[in-house]
């Protein structure tokens, strides 16, 4: 956000329309997010919103684009700080547990009816999968094991997301640390 000449509004810039979006998501379904509803989120007007967007269409494949770079492509460049497979699947973990989880439900749901927004779920699907695999890969060194171990990976990850408050803090915990020892083989600190 920035002030205008005048020093008194607050401007919003395209990543803030993006991220008010993604946040509308977290409690709203694809139909309820308006252009209306956006501006009146953020308090500010079409006009505003139309100098950073086309229409709609565009806002909505923005900020896919915005959700794809900011929630996937950022964390496994976080994870990738790790020194050692072990490490950086530990990292990948509590980055995507931090997550917000309503928004990428929303953005589930509204890919079963939308060839936009399932090219995006595919997209972060297989990217993420495959950032599994390859640390899976070095931790196994069997490739058709990693491949195996990614996909159970990444379900019980959207299983928890799907679960939500069905699922506790500590339960999870369980389930991840059980998961590390007899079936990731990961050592467990």
């Amino acid at each position: 956000m920035t002030k205008n000449s005048t020093g008194n509004e607050l401007r919003h810039c395209a990543a803030d329309l993006l991220d008010a979006g993604l946040k509308l998501l977290e409690t709203e379904s694809i139909q309820q997010l308006t252009i209306d509803a956006l501006c009146r989120k953020l308090k500010v007007t079409k006009g505003s919103f139309y100098h950073h967007f086309e229409n709609r269409a565009d806002f909505l494949e923005r900020m896919l684009e915005h959700w794809l770079e900011g929630w996937t492509l950022a964390s496994i460049e976080a994870a990738d700080e790790g020194v050692d497979a072990t490490e950086r699947f530990n990292l990948i973990v509590e980055k995507a547990h931090k997550l917000p989880s309503g928004a990428e439900t929303s953005i589930r749901a509204w890919a079963l009816h939308d060839e936009l927004a399932q090219k995006y779920i595919e997209r972060v699907d297989s990217m993420r999968i495959e950032y599994l695999r390859l640390i899976f890969e070095e931790i196994s060194g069997d490739s058709e094991r990693a491949t195996l171990l990614s996909k159970i990976s990444y379900s019980m990850f959207l299983g928890v997301r799907m679960m939500g408050k069905n699922i506790s803090e500590k339960e999870h915990s369980c389930i991840l640390e059980t998961m590390k020892q007899e079936l990731y083989r990961i050592p467990v600190k």
